[in-house]
């Protein structure tokens, strides 16, 4: 854990004074609205409440990240083109939502299928 802290100091350190107020003001700016949000700093120019604290050394963490391009690119996986009729599996085990069609289609027999659909109106089973 201690590794993970030196390291974004070492990256808090290797920026400029103006490079930090601009990020400092961005990051006031995005989270001024959140609850629970303080914004008094002490005589070091940490801020003073930890939780505010924390989230400045996350929003720094993730400006390296973005700056650096480290982070993982990831896609979903693609959606089946649906078959004609509705899907007849009983309970969709999974479904995916295809994104052109706005349809929900089953992984299984590739059909057409809605989520959250009642199996029967005398019960309270819901498909998944």
């Amino acid at each position: 854990m201690t590794y993970f802290f030196n390291r974004k100091s070492d990256y808090i350190k290797s920026l400029s004074g103006e490079e930090i107020n601009s990020l400092q003001k961005d990051f006031e700016e995005a989270c001024f609205c959140m609850p629970g949000f303080n914004s008094d700093k002490n005589e070091l120019g940490d801020y003073k409440d930890g939780g505010t604290q924390a989230a400045w050394e996350g929003y720094m963490f993730s400006e390296e990240w973005n700056k650096h391009g480290r982070y993982q690119k990831t896609s979903l996986p693609e959606c089946p083109e649906p078959l004609d009729g509705w899907c007849d599996c009983g309970k969709c085990k999974a479904m995916r939502l295809h994104k052109t069609k706005n349809i929900y289609v089953c992984l299984v027999c590739h059909k057409q299928t809605e989520p959250f659909l009642p199996v029967d109106f005398n019960s309270n089973d819901w498909l998944p």
